[in-house]
């Protein structure tokens, strides 16, 4: 996928978590299913990830370094995003939080030559970074049909 394609497309996830603003607070904690996740989880859990993607991932990018040879807990991450989302913060705070990261990403990305979406990742060279993003990408789109399903189970009529 090319920078420009990748760049709207998480730019277009923006306007989609802004209109969460007029849901009602129970519907923003609600969970999924049971023991899941509810909607205030999974905004919480794209800033964290877009923050991991800024330090771990296109701070690297930019020097054409290899991305650091780490330990990702995933399963701690998420927790730990599903835990702010619960700590008192307010649904507009989450949400502005998420639309300032996410801009913050974006505009990193957006440093990026054109042609690097093309080639390989540094130290990884079966990945392409355009390949890399669409995966970034479906994951955001997956979470969005999931909540956007939710909210429609839910609305009242």
């Amino acid at each position: 996928m090319k920078k420009e394609d990748i760049i709207k497309e998480k730019l277009a996830l923006i306007d989609r978590v802004h209109s969460l603003k007029a849901l009602s607070d129970d519907l923003w904690f609600l969970p999924f299913r049971e023991g899941s996740w509810g909607i205030a989880d999974v905004i919480s859990h794209f800033i964290a990830w877009d923050q991991f993607m800024i330090d771990n991932r296109i701070s690297y990018l930019l020097k054409n370094e290899p991305f650091p040879q780490m330990a990702i807990d995933v399963e701690e991450i998420n927790r730990s995003a599903s835990r702010y989302a619960r700590s008192g913060i307010t649904k507009g705070q989450l949400i502005d939080e998420f639309i300032t990261k996410r801009k913050q990403l974006l505009s990193l990305l957006s440093e990026l030559d054109a042609e690097r979406f093309a080639r390989p990742l540094p130290g990884r060279e079966n990945i392409i970074l355009g390949n890399y993003f669409v995966g970034m990408i479906e994951h955001d789109e997956k979470h969005m049909v999931q909540i956007e399903s939710f909210i429609n189970q839910n609305q009242i009529a």
